[in-house]
């Protein structure tokens, strides 16, 4: 044969003995492998669904074996979850639909109480603090007068000038004080100073009191508990305010405390209480009537009330707080005093691992340092663009000023000045601080933007950050703070831009 004609019958040879073998082969691991499969999806076709009870055949040692057997333990523990469910009475399913539906009612019982206690909170202290407002701006009116009359006196009219400040910064205080009091924040907990909270508190209640109503105050710890600075505060206005009006009439002593325990004692605790201390024990006490026992166990009914307790004292105001101790783990106990007079109780768990304070402002620098930047000043206010402007070129830099949003925007678009800063109002007329400031930001990320608000109800400090907003200040302006931001902003963006 000729060697073509030998290589051509090898290759038919091979062709008729392995075509066989081949399609054997595939009539094995269809056997083997796409059968069974198929099988698993007609048996997975013919149950209805929710049918846990399908298992798949199981006997093969081989690939699909485990697969089957992986499948019918998966199952297995599927069936037995779903039969748990079934067991479970329809009663208890009924019981915990309730339960999650009463703590929904619960909290939203909390903030429509929460409301309609500072409303009548605000009421109670509104002539106070008019009253308050009136003698503060006396005193701004007064000493700026003696000031003008002492013109060639320049120690006197130092001195006049130093009580115009302090005058304006209680007013500053007190509008603080309300504005921490009316704001709607949802619930905040932290480490909270609360002897702080209650000298804030008595401060702005202070002016309301009538003077035939003594106040003594103790303050004998500065533990911190874990709780929201905004509810605290209302707690304590609102169980003073209840106190103090069961003296009104005869005149009194207002007595609040605030000392570290270890233990609950052991008349105020409740055998459902079961929270370990220390405790920070908070004591409202007045010299007032007292209750009979009747009206204490009636006192936290939102619907109760009763001129034994004197206006405010029980229903919305007691009923909020104890919704306020009961949502920051504590525990609240009423009780008469001998002789006359009722206190009440607060104990609140303490914070073991105190944290630095996050309000840790820059003190005044008398040595500020002066800087040469362009600064672009937003503010629809005349005094306070001038004020700005004069305080800037006392410290050699180059104010721009401009009355709204818009003009201050088309002037940065423009380019013909090269700011170095911005600083700007918040609530402007046509183009607002943030408006201004996103524009801005849109085009130099990297700008410093100070934010200033006399009130802000709009966007969160957290939001602002995100914004790309590096500082926010609230007015009224602390000069010394304002030149003190803008100096560490300004040496903050030097090595970026060098």
């Amino acid at each position: 044969m000729t060697p073509s004609g030998t290589l051509y019958t090898l290759v038919t040879l091979d062709i008729l003995f392995f075509l066989p073998a081949f399609i054997g082969l595939a009539c094995l691991l269809s056997r083997a492998v796409t059968k069974p499969l198929k099988n698993f999806t007609q048996i997975l076709d013919n149950h209805e669904d929710g049918d846990y009870s399908i298992r798949l055949n199981d006997n093969a040692k081989d690939e699909i074996g485990n697969l089957a057997r992986h499948f019918n333990t998966f199952m297995t523990r599927i069936e037995k979850y779903h039969d748990q469910i079934n067991d479970q009475c329809p009663e208890d399913i009924e019981v915990q639909d309730a339960l999650k539906a009463s703590e929904k009612e619960r909290r939203n019982l909390l903030i429509q109480l929460q409301k309609a206690q500072k409303m009548e909170a605000v009421g109670t202290l509104a002539g106070g603090i008019a009253h308050d407002f009136n003698n503060i701006l006396s005193s701004i009116f007064g000493y700026a007068q003696l000031a003008q009359m002492s013109r060639d006196n320049q120690e006197k009219v130092n001195n006049h000038m130093n009580q115009i400040l302090k005058g304006a910064q209680r007013a500053a205080d007190l509008v603080e004080q309300l504005l921490t009091f009316s704001r709607q924040k949802e619930n905040e907990k932290k480490p909270l100073k609360l002897h702080l909270v209650v000298k804030e508190a008595l401060k702005l209640l202070r002016s309301s009191i009538p003077t035939t109503i003594k106040m003594a105050i103790r303050v004998e710890t500065k533990d911190m508990v874990n709780a929201d600075p905004t509810q605290m505060h209302q707690m304590i206005i609102s169980l003073c305010t209840n106190a103090y009006q069961t003296m009104k009439t005869s005149g009194g002593t207002l007595t609040v405390s605030l000392t570290t325990v270890d233990h609950i004692q052991p008349e105020h605790q409740r055998k459902t209480y079961f929270r370990p201390g220390p405790f920070l024990k908070l004591m409202v006490e007045d010299t007032g009537h007292g209750i009979n026992q009747e009206t204490i166990e009636k006192a936290f009914d939102s619907s109760f009330t009763t001129q034994e307790m004197g206006r405010g004292r029980g229903g919305l105001g007691l009923t909020l707080v104890r919704a306020i101790i009961e949502d920051h783990k504590g525990l609240s106990y009423i009780k008469n005093i001998t002789g006359g007079g009722t206190a009440f109780f607060v104990y609140l768990p303490i914070v073991t691992k105190s944290t630095p304070s996050a309000d840790s402002s820059t003190k005044n620098d008398l040595s500020l340092k002066s800087g040469k930047e362009v600064i672009m000043i937003v503010d629809d206010e005349p005094a306070i663009l001038n004020l700005i402007e004069e305080l800037l070129n006392k410290f050699d830099y180059s104010p721009h000023l401009f009355n709204n949003g818009e003009s201050a925007l088309n002037a940065y678009q423009e380019g013909k000045i090269n700011f170095d800063m911005v600083i700007t109002d918040m609530t402007m007329p046509r183009m607002t601080g943030i408006a201004l400031a996103e524009a801005i930001l849109s085009e130099d990320k990297n700008m410093p933007i100070i934010l200033c608000s006399g009130y802000n109800e709009i966007i969160t400090r957290s939001k602002i950050k995100a914004m790309g907003i590096q500082a926010f200040l609230e007015k009224p302006l602390d000069t010394y703070q304002l030149l003190s931001t803008m100096r560490t902003l300004l040496d903050k963006k030097k090595p970026d831009s060098a």
